[in-house]
């Protein structure tokens, strides 16, 4: 089981409202094959196999947004050179992920005298029509710079998160772990707002200080390797974050369960327009590098 540990430190809703919401989201699903590099892990490989598996349903459902960016990863093989382009960023879909349903499915195999992973994954997504904030969202490990973002973590590692926004507005940080389970990272445990106020144009850096207002989180699992969701979620107005609640144990976060957290991300969507839930997927490794 993952362990989120913190540094030693200190209106009611219409049945037709809710109807309609429930119209916008779309059961969908995809697949992703990945001829990985000779220079990448497995569980980096499986993670960026369900990243793109994901973006793939998306995609497939809602179109894309014609861009002239790609990312190129290339491998080689006794046939030569394969090339898989790849667009460079999730963004350009024209929807966003909700909810996956079930696990994913890996399956690892041998081509061409190389290594490959393919993912299969079903979920919930929504179509974006209208314009939303252009954010920027990144989960870093050991260090506070974007040169540390990374999806992938040893069991030990310190998370952090830097987020930037064009607009005032709030936000909340959730991680889903693989018993679905939600603990909330901010707002942080003892702060008493229900949600943290971000300032447009600046640089926020949150779970870097054991000093009482914030906290230092770190990532450990006894798997070999753990999937878990960090779920960033972002309004132009102040919101209300669902119930949570402590177990009593040191060092634990208020929980609450996956259910009641997506009905309050539905609730939360239908009642406002400017509401966004940006999904991280991460990958805990118990191994030492």
């Amino acid at each position: 089981m993952m362990t989120l540990l913190k540094g030693i430190c200190a209106s009611l809703l219409t049945l037709t409202t809710l109807t309609t919401f429930a119209e916008k989201a779309k059961v969908v699903s995809g697949s992703y094959t990945y001829y990985i590099p000779y220079n990448v892990a497995r569980d980096k490989a499986e993670q960026i196999a369900l990243e793109r598996a994901m973006i793939e349903a998306i995609a497939s459902e809602f179109g894309t947004v014609l861009t002239q960016h790609s990312r190129m990863d290339m491998r080689s093989s006794k046939s030569g050179e394969n090339v898989d382009f790849w667009l460079s960023a999730s963004s350009l879909v024209k929807g966003e992920w909700i909810s996956t349903i079930g696990e994913p499915v890996f399956e690892a195999f041998i081509e061409d005298g190389g290594f490959v992973v393919r993912c299969k994954v079903k979920g919930y997504a929504r179509e974006i029509k209208g314009p939303s904030a252009d954010l920027d969202v990144r989960i870093l490990r050991n260090g506070t710079t974007d040169a540390y973002e990374s999806s992938t973590f040893k069991s030990g590692d310190n998370c952090y998160l830097a987020f930037t926004t064009p607009v005032k507005g709030a936000i909340a940080v959730y991680l889903e772990d693989e018993e679905k389970t939600m603990s909330c990272m901010l707002p942080y445990y003892a702060q008493s707002q229900t949600c943290t106020t971000v300032t447009p144009g600046e640089r926020h850096l949150f779970f870097t200080t054991n000093d009482g207002d914030q906290e230092m989180y770190q990532l450990s699992t006894d798997k070999e390797i753990e999937r878990n969701m960090i779920y960033v979620v972002f309004s132009q107005n102040e919101f209300i974050k669902p119930i949570d609640k402590s177990n009593g144990k040191e060092l634990s976060l208020k929980t609450l369960k996956s259910e009641d957290f997506q009905n309050w991300l539905k609730k939360s969507r239908a009642l406002d327009n400017t509401f966004q839930v940006i999904t991280i997927p991460i990958t805990i490794s118990s191994s030492i590098e």
